[in-house]
């Protein structure tokens, strides 16, 4: 998608008159999952996230668009809602190992051609235990489900490319466990949630040192 004022400002219109129609229970639904107060929302978008994002969780947003990220940081501003913003690709996050006790992305790696590089970054950001949320449009599994799929492309078109994967298997090709999946409509829109494995046993104590201002 362009990085522009004038397509941030666009998309923006767009979403926030179909958000409420159906996707806003989506991402309800999404965050209610979260169980962990440190959290990196990936793919942040122009902020529709944002009505979502409690007191007590420490969150950073990430965003590749900076027009995109602005609009982000100023719904947060006129909501007093806290955030640090950072801009960046979830491809080649700037952020050290185990940083975070949770990532959250809504519509994000059915938009990414290598979905699998992307789940790594989160996978090497998160904390040992730390939980993995995906609101995601897949792959059809069935006839209804690809007419309905069909049918929907102009809509996914005004958005930017969608390409929809099979994003559960490349999140265990990554390398996270626990899957589970919560279908909110048939098989295409789906939660994905997972863990990144936890190794009890270790040789020896390892250090973990996040940037300053991180959580």
């Amino acid at each position: 998608m362009k990085d522009s004022a004038f397509t941030a400002a666009t998309y923006d219109l767009f979403m926030q008159t179909l958000d409420p129609l159906l996707i806003k229970n989506w991402r309800r639904r999404l965050w209610n999952k979260v169980k962990t107060p440190c959290i990196l929302e990936a793919g942040a978008g122009t902020g529709l996230n944002t009505p979502f994002y409690r007191s007590d969780y420490e969150i950073t947003a990430l965003d590749k668009n900076i027009h995109f990220l602005e609009r982000a940081r100023q719904k947060a501003r006129n909501s007093g809602v806290k955030a640090k913003f950072v801009l960046g690709d979830v491809q080649d996050l700037p952020f050290p190992d185990n940083t975070f006790d949770s990532a959250v992305t809504t519509f994000l790696f059915c938009q990414l051609a290598d979905p699998l590089r992307g789940l790594k970054e989160l996978l090497r950001v998160l904390k040992p235990g730390g939980q993995l949320l995906l609101l995601e449009h897949v792959r059809p599994k069935g006839k209804l489900e690809g007419l309905i799929s069909s049918l929907s492309e102009p809509i996914y078109r005004l958005t930017g490319e969608q390409i929809a994967h099979d994003t559960d298997i490349f999140v265990r090709k990554a390398g996270f466990t626990n899957l589970t999946t919560d279908p909110l409509l048939l098989s295409i829109i789906i939660i994905i949630e997972a863990k990144k494995q936890n190794d009890l046993v270790a040789e020896k104590p390892i250090a973990i040192i996040a940037s300053p201002g991180i959580c």
